[in-house]
């Protein structure tokens, strides 16, 4: 067995000692229990092929990474012999604002890209969690998105371009840098969302948006779940067109003093008619009987804005599970008033019919009991035609439960299409759905 300091040596050809991670550095990459041999940060697109083709070579693994927000996400490893880090590509390499679009590399930091965009007040209408940390790549790799999807959808319908590197080293190119590309097989969208598991994402051309010249947001309490659900709903299909509209649970919103279930709404665009979208939606909201209803002052804006966007967000996962759930509109009541038996904080974006549930955890949590608990909880997501995705857990969960859950008759595809792109197997192996 290749000790680490002989594989830091041969990657150090490749990427020279400044590309090599030192030791006390590495704890930033370290998952699941599993600390990788070796981090590597590599400055060019021809460095990450060549470490690639070395990495086939001597069959050793790699996991793609960018800031490592999302390493958590996925089903245990065997192993994680290198990490590969982009955070060293981190260019604008092609920004056209009269076309509203950008070429980046993916090592970008979101939050440094929506500075430079700002500029020509325009950004990337994409506001995922850790979003001061994460990267282009890294949202684009796992389809990451926030409460702006419901007005602007996700990356897959932002992104028009990107070249990826196989892990065989070959560079393939798939859409374009203009909005309407050539008619031909969307392979932009197989990337995205695949978690690395195809290859390693290295620029991306995006669809930009007017930076709003206003912005509001409201809140609303409700006596009951279904009250809440119901009224967000209609906000949803009012023609007052909301940036936002999610409910919290057993959370904490603003001023209310009671953790009730809460609608928050938000808009976005020129001022006369943002007043118009909150006077209606308010007339709306008071008509439906809620409890009490707040515009969010200035002062108050950036933190519920801040909260909203970070509420997946977490950074330990020896302390809170976090749950991802995707439903129908019109199921999400049922299935909330049914998780509530546990305790946990909820967040649901209604105009998507995503959930997120917070679950704390601590030293004398039964494991195998909440590892039952979410497999009846995904059970009921499934009976109501959605899924259950457990995207952060300590080790002790993952080691109960498969975090993915069934994906039913596509495995035998998406094994297929992961064998043509990666034969041996070596891109952030067995933690994707079943195991790929």
């Amino acid at each position: 067995m290749e000790t680490s300091d002989s594989l830091h040596d041969q990657l150090k050809h490749i990427v020279g000692e400044s590309g090599i991670l030192s030791e006390e550095h590495v704890s930033n990459y370290i998952y699941d229990g599993i600390t990788p041999k070796v981090v590597v940060l590599p400055t060019s697109v021809q460095e990450v092929q060549n470490v690639l083709r070395f990495a086939s070579k001597h069959n050793y693994s790699v996991l793609p990474a960018g800031a490592g927000t999302k390493l958590g996400i996925g089903n245990l490893a065997e192993k994680t012999d290198i990490v590969l880090v982009m955070t060293r590509l981190n260019k604008v390499v092609e920004y056209e604002p009269a076309d509203l679009t950008v070429t980046v590399e993916a090592g970008i930091r979101l939050a440094d890209l929506q500075t430079d965009l700002a500029k020509h007040r325009q950004f990337l209408p994409l506001n995922p969690p850790y979003a001061d940390r994460c990267t282009i790549g890294g949202i684009v790799a796992t389809n990451a998105s926030g409460p702006l999807r419901l007005q602007y959808g996700t990356a897959r319908n932002l992104v028009l371009g990107m070249h990826v590197v196989h892990a065989s080293g070959t560079v393939v190119k798939s859409g374009g840098k203009v909005v309407k590309n050539v008619a031909g097989y969307d392979l932009n969208k197989l990337y995205i969302g695949a978690f690395g598991t195809l290859g390693i994402i290295t620029e991306v051309t995006l669809k930009l948006a007017p930076l709003p010249v206003h912005q509001a947001i409201f809140a609303a309490q409700f006596q009951t779940i279904q009250d809440a659900v119901n009224t967000g709903l209609s906000v949803v299909r009012s023609q007052a067109l909301p940036s936002f509209v999610n409910l919290f649970v057993n959370v904490p919103i603003n001023q209310f003093q009671e953790k009730k279930p809460t609608l928050t709404v938000g808009f976005a665009g020129d001022p006369e008619t943002v007043a118009w979208q909150l006077n209606s939606v308010q007339t709306l909201v008071e008509q439906s009987g809620a409890l009490g209803v707040q515009t969010i002052g200035e002062e108050s804006k950036n933190h519920i804005t801040h909260a909203i966007q970070e509420f997946p967000a977490v950074d330990n996962a020896s302390d809170t599970v976090l749950v991802k759930v995707n439903l129908k509109r019109t199921d999400i009541a049922e299935f909330v008033e049914h998780a509530l038996e546990e305790a946990c904080q909820m967040m649901v974006l209604l105009g998507n019919g995503v959930l997120y549930l917070k679950i704390p955890i601590n030293s004398n949590t039964d494991f195998q009991q909440l590892a039952d608990t979410l497999t009846k909880l995904r059970q009921r997501a499934i009976d109501l035609g959605g899924n259950l995705i457990i995207e952060i857990a300590p080790p002790e969960l993952k080691r109960q439960v498969d975090v993915w859950g069934p994906i039913g008759s596509t495995v035998n595809l998406m094994k297929q299409v992961k064998t043509k792109f990666d034969a041996a197997g070596l891109l952030n192996s067995g933690r994707f759905v079943s195991s790929i």
